[in-house]
């Protein structure tokens, strides 16, 4: 995906730096100490440690084919916290390093400063629809319940409640069926009140919803928001896609609220997915005798 290439090259720099670093407090602390005008070649080691397996983890997270824009969150934070400890190491302690070692380590903290800053940018990037104002992310679970059967528990828009723990009430309201312009209301445990209005409804594939985010009270942080749900058949039974596009209401706050968004879905709806695929099998055990391996539902790497 070409919108995630700057997140990748942000991933890739920052471990280059980091594990150069590594080499030289690992195999030349003597140096190390020269410059910083101390001597702490254990510590230099234990840090240069640190430094490889964050290095490493950069490298993972860059050569994904589905870069995982929550873990670059955590990257960043990483980051700043290095920046952070440096500046407050020379306030606590300014006669500890040499004026050479001084510039060093701001120097040093500056360019990680650069990577953090580079890689939450690269992470709104990476969301970011082309030529809108508006952010995406999507998910495709892949279970082994048959499209038709699984799609009779994904288009029952008001029962989602029985499968997503954290809500506490789902109901389409009116009584309607669902389908074109019916409106699910939803609750959640926190006490927090939403609503969403069916905008397209394909019975048996897919449809999607307009988040009511004009609505006093709305509890997300986007001006307007849209999702959707779609089934289709696979070879081991179907896949279900789940999409959310949003327009924040500060596309400044935009590469923390999708990384955030992202951890949020990638964690929970494969879980709710499998409740739904337990669902769709019956009390049977259809599940079970069709896959040895009993009902699952696993995210796939697939970017959409």
């Amino acid at each position: 995906m070409k919108a995630a290439l700057p997140l990748r090259l942000a991933l890739m720099a920052n471990a280059i730096f980091s594990f150069s670093s590594a080499l030289f407090m690992l195999f030349c602390p003597a140096v190390v100490g020269e410059w910083l005008g101390i001597q702490a070649p254990l510590i230099f080691q234990v840090v240069g440690i640190g430094l490889v397996a964050f290095a490493a983890e950069l490298i993972y997270q860059a050569t994904r084919k589905r870069v995982t824009t929550w873990r670059a969150l955590l990257a960043s934070a990483a980051d700043f916290s290095w920046v952070a400890g440096s500046i407050v190491l020379l306030l606590a302690f300014p006669q500890l390093f040499s004026p050479l070692g001084n510039a060093l380590i701001l120097a040093v903290a500056g360019a990680v400063f650069v990577f953090g800053a580079w890689q939450l940018w690269a992470a709104g990037r990476a969301h970011r629809i082309e030529d809108s104002g508006e952010y995406r992310h999507c998910i495709i679970v892949e279970t082994n319940a048959p499209a038709e059967k699984m799609w009779r528990v994904v288009g029952n828009i008001g029962d989602i409640k029985n499968y997503m723990p954290s809500l506490k009430r789902s109901v389409v309201l009116d009584g309607k069926v669902p389908g074109l312009g019916a409106v699910r209301a939803c609750e959640d445990r926190a006490g927090k009140q939403w609503a969403e209005e069916c905008t397209a409804f394909n019975p048996g594939h897919s449809f999607a919803v307009r988040f009511l985010s004009e609505a006093p009270n709305f509890p997300f942080p986007a001006k307007t928001m849209r999702g959707g749900w779609e089934v289709t058949p696979s070879d081991v039974g179907s896949q279900v896609m789940v999409w959310w596009e949003l327009t924040p209401k500060s596309k400044l706050l935009a590469p923390v609220i999708l990384p955030l968004l992202a951890f949020q879905a990638d964690r929970d709806f494969p879980k709710i997915i499998q409740r739904m695929t337990t669902a769709a099998m019956g009390e049977n055990g259809e599940g079970k005798m069709q896959s040895s391996g009993g009902v699952f539902a696993r995210l796939l790497p697939n970017l959409c």
